[in-house]
């Protein structure tokens, strides 16, 4: 296939730029994933690119592992370039210039999700004399902020911070336990490369491409120029109309200001949406022309494309609204024949299931079902799941402090809160690492009298397990090629747990890990999941009606999308100043997955646990956001609706 073929003119004029930087603009469904893969096949084929001296950066893994696929079938295996996540990246250029890096402990090691939640914050807290876990987190999610701003940059930000107790104690935490948090990968990057000339990185690429631009906040941005002034051509694609994660101070101001950043540029711009239909893009596109700030740029759909159904239902309560929903969930599987997958309900939020278990009931009445991606369901966040993550990091390095850790805090071994606090203290007094103190501890159990005898067995029933489990790999190691990894994850399931519904799932879910990232090795395995951000990535369940929260929808479309709750007091909420933006493009990102139907509902009160849902929690009247308020759509029954639905008409 030449890298051409089924091109549209505006994708062939695109993927052919070269001599410059260029910043694609593409909206929703405008073929710019497929003019991406064009590029690569261009720069590869027609102009004789070596494929290492190309990076292509994406903001998910689920967007890397299509690129990626869409590349090795345009250039087959041997050609591909480097195609990564932005904090895979980092890690890995970390990891490369690793002697060269003095102010991070060493080996590198990345907190996940789980271990951020339960062990840095709770022990920040409990350190700091904290009221509330919540305090420990917005102190955190502050550090966080300051490093994607780079407010930490700044000279007197130390003494600015709102609590500098929490800085010296999570330094000293840690020190203790080794660890990186993944919020600070790309910020530890930029300053090493700044720092460092001979700091080397992958390729060296020639060519950078960047996906999602418009997600990068000031630190992804900084990282991006720092490897264009290495002399790379910088070709970016997005949309300020889909810049949605403000929360990691992501801002459309990048993608607005990039051929200001950098010169000479050129602005290339896909017109032709291929994915929503007429009424379905009009819509969206009423919402997104309210921001007076946005990069004004042509898209229509594609010529010959009609019709569309959107509808505006409303409702009384929460139980007419679900109900409804499941009916017209019925309607469209039985009447227009979509597959339940080819429907997509999405929610701003769904905190202890307020919504989802309201309409997840109504669903499988109707005897759907139906897959809820909303809340923290992951097998590996429950206890045998994290102990077998434990298990499999000590096989492949027995100083994993945060792994023994995990062990000693969830096996039943009779270990409580003080033996863990005896050791971190034992840690810091004696200069000692968390697992150094294990095992003076496990040598002396004197050290610490009360828990001494007990640690000590745990450790060695602990050591045990991992050399048996290490013996088991190929050649008495851990395994070192994909086709070895099932197996050696099987053996450290069984050894947790017996009850095969905790297994399977386990297993399950380190199939489709091993699926999207197809790791060579074990370690590559554990490091995918350090650095992934499972609540930003996005799959589709086959044979289910997929429930998901909004931010975890991009990147998605489907047939039919059902946006639940448009009302003001969700959308937008309590945001104010430039969230209101985030707020409004959210929605836009949400309209726009939808091919042919797009339907969305809001109600007139809320009672019960959704009563305590939203800007006005506690009271129960509701209101339409004031992002639809205007738009050239009438608001229906949705009960009378769905009732000629299910007579053949609407």
């Amino acid at each position: 296939m030449a890298w051409d073929d089924d091109l549209l003119p505006d994708q062939r004029n695109a993927a052919s730029h070269v001599g410059t930087h260029a910043r694609l603009l593409a909206g929703p469904g405008t073929g710019k994933t497929l003019t991406l893969t064009r590029r690569v096949s261009y720069l590869v084929e027609e102009q004789r690119v070596e494929p290492r001296g190309i990076l292509a950066l994406t903001f998910t893994r689920a967007a890397a592992r299509e690129l990626r696929q869409r590349i090795e079938i345009e250039l087959g295996p041997d050609r591909l370039p480097r195609v990564s996540t932005l904090h895979s990246f980092a890690l890995r250029q970390l990891l490369r210039n690793a002697t060269r890096i003095t102010l991070l402990p060493h080996p590198l090691r990345i907190a996940d999700d789980w271990e951020e939640r339960q062990i840095i914050l709770e022990d920040l807290k409990r350190l700091l004399a904290l009221q509330r876990i919540d305090h420990a987190r917005e102190l955190l999610n502050e550090l966080s902020a300051d490093w994607q701003s780079l407010t930490a940059d700044e000279a007197d930000w130390e003494r600015r911070f709102p609590n500098p107790q929490f800085l010296e104690a999570w330094r000293q935490h840690r020190n203790i336990y080794g660890y990186v948090l993944r919020a600070e990968l790309v910020y530890q990057l930029k300053r090493a490369m700044e720092q460092d000339p001979e700091f080397s990185v992958d390729g060296p690429p020639t060519h950078l491409l960047v996906d999602e631009y418009q997600d990068l906040n000031r630190c992804d941005l900084a990282v991006v120029k720092a490897i264009a002034d290495r002399g790379v051509e910088v070709y970016c694609a997005g949309d300020d109309d889909q810049s949605i994660y403000g929360f990691r101070k992501a801002h459309p101001e990048g993608i607005r200001r990039f051929p200001v950043d950098y010169q000479p540029s050129e602005p290339l711009t896909l017109e032709i949406c291929k994915r929503c239909d007429p009424a379905v893009l009009d819509l969206a596109l009423f919402v997104a022309r309210q921001d007076y700030e946005r990069l004004e740029k042509p898209l229509h759909a594609e010529d010959g494309r009609t019709g569309g159904k959107v509808a505006l239902l409303r409702f009384a309560d929460q139980q007419e609204e679900a109900a409804s929903v499941a009916k017209l969930c019925k309607c469209l599987v039985q009447q227009e024949g979509l597959e339940p997958h080819d429907i997509l309900i999405l929610l701003r939020s769904d905190r202890n299931g307020a919504f989802s278990s309201v309409l997840n009931d109504a669903i499988t009445r109707e005897e759907l079902a139906t897959s809820v991606a909303t809340a923290e369901g992951d097998p590996l966040d429950q206890s045998p799941g994290r102990q077998v993550l434990a298990l499999l990091r000590l096989v492949i390095n027995e100083d994993d402090h945060l792994a023994w850790r995990t062990l000693l805090e969830l096996r039943q071994n009779l270990l409580g809160e003080q033996a863990i606090l005896a050791l971190y203290q034992l840690g810091t007094s004696g200069g000692m690492t968390f697992t150094r103190a294990v095992q003076a501890v496990a040598a002396d159990p004197s050290l610490i009298q009360r828990h001494g005898a007990r640690l000590k067995a745990e450790y060695e029933s602990i050591h045990q397990i991992v050399d048996t489990l290490r013996a088991a790999g190929p050649n008495g190691g851990a395994p070192r090629d994909q086709q070895n990894l099932i197996e050696a994850v099987g053996h450290v399931v069984h050894s947790v747990t017996t009850v095969p519904a905790e297994a399977n799932a386990i297993t399950a879910r380190f199939a489709t890990t091993l699926e999207t990232i197809q790791p060579g090795s074990l370690e590559d395995l554990l490091r995918a999941l350090e650095i992934s951000n499972e609540s930003l990535e996005q799959e589709i369940t086959e044979g289910r009606i997929n429930i998901l929260t909004m931010h975890r929808a991009k990147g998605l479309t489907a047939k039919a999308v059902v946006v639940l709750a448009v009302e003001d007091e969700y959308l937008p909420g309590r945001a104010q100043g430039d969230q209101l933006g985030d707020e409004r493009r959210l929605l836009y990102v949400s309209l726009t997955r939808a091919k042919h139907y797009l339907l969305m509902t809001f109600c007139q009160r809320r009672t019960g646990q959704q009563q305590h849902t939203g800007r006005t929690s506690g009271t129960q009247r509701r209101t339409l956001t004031q992002f639809l308020q205007g738009a050239p759509i009438t608001p229906l029954s949705g009960v009378e609706y769905v009732r000629r639905l299910e007579g053949g008409g609407a």
